[in-house]
């Protein structure tokens, strides 16, 4: 069974993405979104998610791939690409609250039209 996860792009719209690596002992989960029409593994999008556990530590990452290019004669031509990465150390006597707030600003900043334009533009 091939699981899908729905996100939204930049536009609003739903993007469905492939679970194509499940996570298990040291291996992340690798999700992918191939844009339609796309034939080339170069031009899909790609997110990693992982988590580190040591000594009741948790050390969760979250990445982010967005290739950039250009299509002549029917071939993507990558020329580059966006990371966007997301780390949490929570140790293993951190609060449960301490973790949901900083998960709430976390998820917020990124949800902040300041913050995105920090991020588009280098200003807020």
């Amino acid at each position: 069974m091939t699981v899908k996860i729905i996100l939204k792009d930049h536009t609003g719209v739903g993007r469905e993405f492939q679970v194509v690596r499940q996570p298990s002992a040291g291996v992340s989960a690798i999700l992918l979104y191939q844009p339609a029409g796309s034939f080339s593994r170069d031009e899909a999008r790609k997110i990693e998610l992982s988590a580190s556990i040591k000594g009741g530590a948790v050390s969760p990452v979250a990445s982010v791939a967005v290739p950039y290019g250009a299509t002549t004669d029917g071939i993507f031509q990558k020329k580059g690409q966006v990371n966007d990465i997301r780390r949490s150390s929570q140790p293993a006597n951190a609060m449960l609250d301490a973790i949901a707030e900083s998960d709430a600003y976390a998820s917020g900043l990124v949800a902040n039209a300041q913050v995105i334009e920090l991020f588009r533009n280098g200003v807020i």
